[in-house]
């Protein structure tokens, strides 16, 4: 019996589809003092995060910032699909799952 050896290369899934995270993040709109942070979920699905400085007015203490190891926080957070098309990036958001129990 004889096995023949195939290489081991990326999924046809994933050469059709190259990871778009950066390019995302880099166009995606956001406020003065935002950073955007992407990653890819699966295929054409990213998740995208808006980070914010996180508010010092409720320490005790607002002088010990150096001691502070979370200064930013996740203020918004959207699921998309992305591909580039003709024109460029294209960007849609995924829709929130229903809550309706009915």
């Amino acid at each position: 019996m004889s096995e023949a050896a195939t290489a081991e290369g990326p999924s046809s899934s994933q050469s059709a589809d190259p990871d778009l995270s950066a390019e995302i993040a880099g166009s995606i709109e956001r406020k003065l003092g935002e950073q955007v942070t992407c990653r890819r979920v699966s295929g054409r699905k990213y998740r995208c995060n808006w980070w914010s400085p996180k508010s010092t007015s409720a320490y005790d203490n607002p002088r010990m910032d150096g001691l502070v190891v979370t200064t930013h926080v996740v203020i918004r957070s959207r699921f998309l699909t992305a591909c580039r098309g003709e024109r460029g990036l294209v960007i849609s958001d995924i829709p929130a799952p229903s809550t309706d129990k009915t």
